[in-house]
């Protein structure tokens, strides 16, 4: 069985590998335990409590599983509810629209799919250790085959056309052929933004009714990885000729059944009885209905969660702090590094931004504390790759960087200018960009770094541009169809397979158009490989010689997952850490009520 250390992205495996089901363990006392550093006025135990299974099934918890699995006190803090499960009810959790774009491969996040359908692997959040989810095993017969089987007679949802049929593999190779741009190659890179994850596959194919054969050209150590991102859902071949318009139409195997849809107000679902996991497995939902509300105003979502009409606040403000902890003082506080990065970036296809000089001087002048500190704690500075991928580049070493660094802030910023004076732009004058951004939350991001490039180049010129219909900003993401923008990105839960999907020149979401020869070189090795050991030593030098030569996405940084739970919900633990999504729509499935 992989380990953490020895995972099948990023180490070496042995030449045939399998791996099995899930890690058994279970924290079943009755009451709640804070695990990690801060929260309350007593000290907080620095590893979950344990119980036996007599009295997991006492609680009511799902007893074959480990909570908050893979944490370190390190990271922050995640709430363990222990307490007694009160079965059923409905959770609900706030969003910023119901439906979006909502094909899965097209998709940048929140697609229906997400919890009406499935994914054949899960991640665990903080050790990337991949298990099965759909699938009941994958074994790598060699570099170039890898065996997928599939859990038999999964069943879709009992809605027409699918009808309750079994979901097969031949259900599961489309899927993969598709996500791999096989299906529509010609449209691949423009089309698919997460296809060269799948880089080197030639094929998948249905070997029987449960065993699916991937075929790959070349070794590609981030198959399973790419196969784990919440975006990697696995669909029915009938939705693709239904489509994507009509969310009440969606049918596939997931643990949410669509029953109702408001536009811009709320959608909700209800679970699906006839899901394919047990719940002591974990990962089948413990609620009868999950409700997804629209509140856009940030002020409104705070006095949601005060009042108990929603279940879960995200991005908890510093300013906010106060205010909860005197009016839901009972509420779990959990703090984790986040699976994102805020980013700034500019399209290479405009000349002015193809001059190395303006990315540096943008690299330069950028003063990411004064930009993240506002924002709250747990943020973490990041190169192009994820501080968390144990291979990066880490956030501590990033502060020291010239442009990162704020004890040399002043320096940078008069390096900046001069830079920037260099390529014609004296004090910004003559340069200048429309900035697009797709919600509230990108505005704000867009504001301060229009602020900051301001005061550092006093006559640029930037104008913003909020776009929210969210499917139209995807588009022109997609189709390279902007000057600047300011937006979130997800790390898949594979440093390879993240880097060519970034910044590879077929990369499907380069959105900025970055091409260089040797970083194809560097990142395609990186992908390849297997030894730890070479995958740090390729990934640190694609960031320094990046970050050197003028980023043209610059990561602003990794916002935490701070997460406030009302104190009767319980299994977050169970999707906390950045590769487990706590933030996207796979996560409500893990949840269940306990006593208040």
């Amino acid at each position: 069985m992989a380990s953490p250390t020895n995972r099948f992205m990023g180490t070496a495996l042995p030449r045939r590998s399998m791996l099995r089901g899930a890690g058994m363990g279970i924290a079943g006392l009755a009451g709640a335990a804070l695990i990690g550093c801060g929260g309350g006025s007593s000290p907080a135990p620095s590893a979950p409590a344990s119980g036996s299974p007599a009295a997991a099934a006492a609680s009511g918890a799902p007893k074959n599983v480990v909570r908050a699995e893979g944490f370190d006190p390190k990271f922050g803090k995640v709430p363990v509810n222990l307490k007694k499960m009160i079965p059923g009810g409905k959770y609900v959790r706030a969003s910023n629209d119901t439906s979006r774009e909502n094909d899965p491969d097209i998709s940048a996040a929140g697609a229906d799919w997400e919890f009406v359908g499935d994914r054949l692997a899960t991640a665990n959040g903080f050790t990337q250790k991949v298990t099965p989810d759909m699938l009941q095993s994958f074994e790598v017969a060699d570099p170039l085959n890898i065996i997928l089987k599939l859990r038999p007679g999964i069943k879709t949802h009992n809605i027409a056309p699918m009808n309750g049929r079994v979901f097969t593999a031949k259900d599961v190779a489309f899927n993969i052929r598709r996500k791999a741009g096989l299906i529509d190659p010609k449209q691949a890179a423009a089309k698919y933004a997460r296809y060269l994850q799948f880089d080197g596959v030639t094929d998948a194919i249905a070997v029987d009714d449960v065993t699916i054969k991937v075929t790959l050209s070349k070794p590609n150590g981030s198959i399973m990885a790419a196969l784990s991102d919440p975006r990697a859902n696995m669909l029915p071949i009938e939705a693709f000729d239904i489509g994507f318009k009509d969310p009440m139409k969606f049918v596939s195997t997931g643990a949410w059944i669509p029953t109702s849809y408001v536009d811009g107000t709320r959608q909700t679902f209800k679970a699906n009885k006839e899901y394919y996991r047990s719940f002591d497995e974990g990962g089948r939902p413990g609620v009868d209905t999950y409700e997804k509300l629209v509140i856009a105003d940030r002020s409104s979502l705070v006095a949601a969660f005060i009042s108990g009409q929603i279940h879960q606040l995200t991005g908890v403000r510093p300013e906010e702090e106060p205010q909860l902890n005197s009016s839901v003082p009972n509420a779990q506080m959990s703090l984790t590094p986040g699976p994102t990065w805020d980013n700034f970036a500019v399209n290479m296809k405009l000349p002015q931004f193809q001059d190395d000089r303006v990315r540096q001087a943008l690299q330069l002048a950028m003063d990411y504390t004064a930009f993240s500190d506002p924002l709250g704690k747990g943020w973490l500075y990041s190169g192009p790759l994820h501080p968390m991928f144990p291979e990066a580049t880490q956030s501590e070493e990033l502060a020291k960087l010239p442009g990162y660094n704020p004890a040399t802030k002043a320096k940078d910023i008069a390096d900046a200018a001069k830079l920037m004076e260099a390529a014609g732009f004296k004090e910004g004058q003559g340069m200048g960009w429309k900035q697009i951004n797709s919600n509230a939350s990108s505005l704000d991001s867009s504001v301060r770094t229009k602020d900051i490039y301001t005061k550092a180049f006093p006559k640029i010129a930037i104008t913003l541009s909020t776009q929210s219909d969210y499917a139209q900003f995807t588009n022109n993401m997609n189709s390279r169809n902007f000057e600047g923008a300011s937006k979130n990105h997800t790390s898949v839960p594979d440093i390879a397979a993240d880097a060519m999907t970034y910044y590879h020149t077929k990369g499907g979401r380069n959105y900025q158009s970055y091409s260089k020869p040797w970083a194809d070189t560097l990142l395609e090795k990186l992908q390849q490989t297997v030894k730890r050991e070479d995958k740090v030593a390729l990934a640190r030098e694609f960031t320094l010689r990046y970050i050197k030569e003028g980023p043209p996405m610059l990561q602003l940084r990794v916002p935490p997952d701070n997460i406030a739970n009302q104190s009767h919900v319980a299994g977050n633990d169970l999707v906390s850490g950045p590769w487990a999504y706590n933030s996207y729509q796979v996560s409500p499935r893990f949840v269940w009520f306990t006593e208040k």
